[in-house]
């Protein structure tokens, strides 16, 4: 079900791809939150899993502290966003996401945020 939904809504939404933006790499800050549920451990083992991939395994992912990745990729902050909403478990009924693309300072979020002026704000963009 999640396929259709998704193949309805890249025909209604736009999504950013690396198409879209230049060559160059941008570096990339995810923050997030996984719900401590009966399904923690998956939805966690599949969004880890997805970054490495994007990052070009272990060595290209910086995760000394809890809940948060630094990464060079090749997308936007949106494109990053719904490729690790898409393609892992991650639950935005549950679980929340920010991806701040620090080059171009842009940020995109997924999952309720609940002060999106005070992260904003905070972000300065």
């Amino acid at each position: 079900m999640r396929h259709i939904h998704i193949a309805m809504l890249r025909a209604i939404v736009a999504i950013p791809t690396t198409a879209r933006m230049d060559r160059n790499m941008a570096h990339f800050i995810i923050s997030f939150r996984i719900k401590s549920d009966s399904d923690y451990q998956s939805r966690y083992d599949s969004f880890r899993k997805r970054v490495e991939a994007i990052s070009n395994g272990i060595g290209g992912v910086w995760e000394e502290t809890s809940s948060f990745y630094a990464i060079e990729a090749k997308n936007t902050a949106q494109g990053l966003c719904y490729d690790l909403y898409l393609n892992t478990e991650f639950d935005p009924s549950k679980d929340i996401m920010l991806v701040v693309d620090v080059k171009n300072q842009e940020q995109a979020t997924k999952g309720e945020i609940k002060y999106p002026n005070s992260l904003a704000s905070a972000l300065g963009f």
